[in-house]
């Protein structure tokens, strides 16, 4: 996807070094009011399954999620990038380790999320660097998410820090909003939210 500086360059940049100088506590409390905020509303599922990611680079945390939805008896599913994404089954921190780009990943004995039986998450959890209110988000410009947005999940939730929400941006053909994006002030539906 090669193409000159654009606008989404620019918010990922922008958005990016801010984040990036958050403090630790910053990050802490945010991510606890923003994961709150998550569990008590209609888009957490009560049963099912459900995929996270492992914060990196000051992202929303995702500690709480994980431990409710295994005190939950949902199944959970993490992110490995392979060609484009793969989700595979984690029972527990333990079985998360460093993988590419230093992002904690499932470790090989994971049982994967197969296409072959159509298995589809009930929600999908996804970090992004910016996000429109309606829903749009702009991510690490590398597409593994845009992939995947749609095909496997039947509802999308980004977590985001307040800031992160942008007025807008031109929009590329495999842009697909999420249902909601999730901050630590409030939750943002999107327009065909589900």
């Amino acid at each position: 996807m090669g193409h000159t500086m654009s606008e989404k360059d620019d918010i990922r940049k922008a958005l990016l070094d801010e984040r990036l100088l958050l403090s630790e506590e910053r990050v802490h409390t945010c991510s606890r009011a923003t994961q709150e905020r998550l569990l008590k509303s209609p888009y957490w599922p009560k049963s099912g399954r459900v995929g996270l990611y492992a914060a990196v680079k000051n992202e929303i945390l995702t500690h709480d999620l994980f431990q409710r939805a295994l005190e939950q008896g949902l199944h959970v599913y993490f992110p490995r990038v392979e060609q484009g994404i793969r989700f595979y089954e984690v029972n527990g921190p333990e079985e998360l380790r460093r993988g590419s780009w230093s992002i904690p990943e499932p470790i090989p004995d994971c049982p994967i999320l197969s296409e072959e039986d159509n298995h589809r998450l009930d929600l999908l959890v996804v970090p992004g660097i910016g996000f429109t209110r309606d829903g749009f988000r702009v991510g690490y410009g590398k597409g593994f998410y845009d992939q995947y947005l749609g095909k496997y999940a039947a509802r999308c939730v980004g977590l985001a820090y307040d800031f992160q929400i942008v007025d807008g941006f031109s929009k590329d053909s495999w842009d697909k909003p999420l249902s909601a994006v999730v901050t630590e002030k409030a939750i943002y539906k999107a327009k065909e939210a589900h």
